[in-house]
């Protein structure tokens, strides 16, 4: 299985320049766990998970500031031709909850979590054991 089948929705991106406020606004409405912080040309450039949200409040970073200021720079990407094997390398090895899947020129084709790779793999072992 690669991992483009496990995308199940459009990517939700954004600006570095928009708030951390609406940065959360926009993952409430679009209901994501995570945002891609993207360039002019839809490469990512950082990512805001909800745990960066969660850690921007506790922090009493004032909300109105740039969302650059809490996303994660240099976000971790993997090829959408790839193997799940190999999303599920990455989010071990870097310790992620949420990797970016691009196209060969490297912009933004969805988003995966580890929910989606559970998900994947729990199938992949059924359709085994009834082998």
């Amino acid at each position: 299985m690669i991992v483009s089948q496990l995308i199940t929705k459009k990517p939700v991106i954004a600006s570095k320049n928009i708030s951390i406020r609406e940065a959360a606004k926009i993952m409430k409405k679009e209901e994501v766990g995570s945002l891609v912080i993207v360039d002019k040309d839809y490469k990512a450039i950082g990512i805001v998970t909800e745990r960066d949200l969660l850690y921007a409040i506790a922090d009493e970073i004032p909300l109105d500031k740039p969302v650059s200021e809490i996303m994660s720079q240099n976000p971790v990407t993997i090829e959408e031709n790839s193997d799940i094997s190999e999303a599920v390398a990455l989010m071990t090895s870097r310790e992620i909850r949420h990797l970016i899947v691009v196209d060969h020129d490297g912009k933004v084709k969805g988003v995966i979590s580890i929910r989606d790779v559970a998900r994947a793999v729990g199938a992949i072992a059924l359709d085994l054991a009834f082998w």
